[in-house]
């Protein structure tokens, strides 16, 4: 059961961010361990945290930011989906989805019905499944991720995230996540955000 002390902020959330290889971050073995994992982020989460949940933001056909757009080939309008993962009670990851109409739909991959189950049990459940390659982020103190960061937890940082694109059943999945205080990311006594 999600505990409601974290206010619910209003949809859609997140903001453009500059995304670059991870290599060219400097990252602590701890912060690459979390953003270079290749499997379900959902999966980890549950192996660690007593308790897991998905908290719906909100899902709905919007413009993409310019550069999600060239990312998704130009395409004018997305399905955005934006979650909180919760691990013990507390938002551990921002996650922020991108994919087509069509992906909604029952004849594909049936995203309409997901609400607050999660889409990487989704996604890593189907066996066509490609995963892109991953890209990283700092999050500026400006955003408004990272002012719920600060707003919850108290705490003012830069966060990290990192993000790829999926493709199963015909269809391209733009997914970003971003870990928020809580999350084991941040656990390293040389953490450099």
């Amino acid at each position: 059961m999600t505990t409601e002390f974290y206010a619910t902020p209003a949809f859609p959330v997140s903001k453009a961010l500059q995304w670059t290889p991870p290599e060219q971050l400097e990252l602590t073995p701890t912060q690459a361990d979390w953003l270079l994992y290749e499997g379900s982020l959902t999966e980890r989460l549950k192996q660690i945290g007593q308790q897991f949940s998905v908290k719906l933001l909100g899902q709905q056909l919007l413009a993409p930011n310019t550069e999600e757009k060239q990312r998704l080939k130009g395409k004018d309008q997305a399905v955005i989906r934006e979650v909180l993962l919760y691990c013990n009670e507390k938002p551990w990851v921002f996650a922020r989805s991108l994919f087509s109409p069509s992906a909604e739909n029952a004849n594909t991959l049936n995203l309409q019905q997901l609400g607050n189950q999660s889409l990487g049990e989704s996604l890593f459940a189907r066996s066509d499944l490609y995963c892109g390659d991953i890209e990283v982020a700092k999050v500026a103190l400006e955003h408004p991720v990272a002012r719920l960061n600060q707003q919850w937890f108290g705490i003012n940082q830069r966060l990290l995230s990192r993000r790829r694109i999926f493709s199963t059943g015909g269809e391209q999945l733009l997914v970003s996540e971003v870990f928020l205080q809580p999350s084991p990311l941040y656990s390293s006594p040389n953490n450099r955000s």
